[in-house]
């Protein structure tokens, strides 16, 4: 009966041609791409991070090089190809910023803000916008934040927040608001010490409500899972500009996972940090302040690092990932009014969620750029036809840790960067725009 409904409102939510809800969803620690993220923690010297990423790297049997070297990703084989004969890509024009990976990126209507992040040693606070429509990059104002790598952040429909991250003198508690329409930047109340002090995509996550910023996963200062920081959940008011403590989930946060805001919850799904390589559900409600555990999916226990995970506006669309057997094919949609589960089609190929930020949902297709997989090229589900298409080859194949983002009608791409014999990783200058 679920698979007869879903099939007739992702019919009907194609025809109805409506453009797809603005989900933010943190530039989190998910995949093999996001251990390489946990490894960078050690390389900055942050106790909090670090701590994290041991818990991680035992958890998916990673070892680590010798000094918290950086380690490349390994190279998978090619993916066949098959698809849209329309679709491609296009480069984009030079940023006036320097390249970089593990930045924070969102889209506001209209363009692209990307800021902060590293390449090799160097920690940036700058910042750019790119508008798609006149294909311009204009620098954005100066910060009041020290430069960082994976800090949390959502859009607002008028500001970009940005809390936590971390750099070279540790992990930030700090936050700030940037304004486009003024170019004007200003400090925010920092997360308390109460939860922790911080928040970072190695295993942090926020959302947006429509009023307030709803986080979970919070680092402390101390040894265990998320160095000792508080289980709550917190929202954030930026009218109040104050933090209010939630309830105690009954898990701790994935490192590796996604969050998505449904409306009325925000739902994190990702491999479980307490029972490594299960993977879990959990669901918070701002308004009650209850969590509630989601039913296990057909995609079974094992835990996998990088899953897809979108919001459609009705449905939680998630699959594939990198687990233990390698990439997985799977899918399934989730319902959270009946909290039931219905198995999609399996795709032609295995394949990784965005690893750094959302997936992408078109109002009618699920859509992975996968660029991290040399010779990968977009996987798009249609979920009225529950069908799989294969789109060209990406240009900057075994890119690692770049933002993608949706702008109504085309994907952004730009940063990260691609491994360089077991390092990772040398910066990709080209960014580039995908039309599906």
């Amino acid at each position: 009966m679920l698979e007869d409904n879903l099939r007739t409102l992702f019919t009907l939510e194609a025809e109805a041609d409506q453009p797809p809800p603005h989900i933010s969803v943190p530039a989190a620690a998910r995949s093999a791409r996001a251990r390489q993220r946990q490894r960078r923690a050690l390389t900055i010297g942050s106790p909090v991070l670090a701590a994290a990423a041991v818990i991680a790297v035992i958890a998916t049997s990673v070892a680590l090089a010798g000094g918290g070297e950086r380690i490349a990703l390994p190279a998978r084989p090619a993916v066949p190809s098959a698809g849209p004969a329309s679709a491609g890509w296009t480069r984009l024009p030079v940023a006036p910023i320097a390249p970089r990976s593990e930045y924070t990126a969102v889209w506001t209507g209209k363009e692209m803000i990307v800021w902060g992040g590293y390449s090799s040693t160097a920690q940036y606070g700058d910042g750019a916008a790119y508008d798609p429509a006149t294909r311009t990059w204009t620098k954005i104002a100066a910060a009041p934040l020290a430069g960082r790598d994976l800090p949390v952040t959502v859009w607002t429909g008028q500001d970009m927040l940005i809390f936590g991250g971390a750099g070279t003198s540790g992990a930030y508690s700090d936050g700030a608001a940037y304004d486009p329409a003024a170019n004007t930047w200003r400090k925010l109340a920092p997360i308390p010490g109460s939860l922790g002090g911080n928040l970072t995509g190695s295993g942090s996550y926020a959302v947006w409500t429509g009023k307030v910023m709803v986080a979970w996963g919070f680092f402390g200062h101390g040894a265990g899972t998320h160095g000792g920081g508080s289980l709550a959940a917190a929202t954030y008011n930026p009218a109040a500009n104050s933090w209010t403590t939630g309830t105690v989930a009954p898990a701790q946060a994935p490192l590796f996972g996604d969050a998505v805001w449904t409306g009325t919850e925000m739902i994190v799904w990702g491999s479980s940090a307490d029972s490594p390589g299960h993977l879990e559900g959990l669901a918070y409600d701002p308004a009650t302040r209850k969590w509630s555990t989601l039913p296990a999916s057909p995609l079974g226990p094992a835990g996998r690092d990088s899953t897809l995970a979108v919001w459609t506006g009705r449905y939680l669309v998630v699959g594939g990932g990198d687990g233990p057997a390698g990439l997985q094919k799977d899918a399934a949609a989730y319902d959270p009014v009946t909290g039931s589960w219905m198995r999609l089609p399996d795709a032609p190929v295995g394949f990784e969620g965005n690893g750094t930020a959302a997936d992408i949902w078109t109002g009618a297709s699920v859509i992975t750029i996968d660029d991290g997989v040399p010779g990968g090229r977009p996987l798009s589900l249609n979920l009225t036809t529950r069908s799989w298409a294969l789109g060209p080859k990406a240009p900057v194949p075994g890119r690692q840790e770049a933002d993608e983002l949706w702008t109504g009608s085309e994907v952004l791409v730009w940063g990260g960067g691609v491994p360089v014999g077991n390092s990772c990783c040398s910066a990709v200058k080209p960014g580039y725009s995908y039309t599906p």
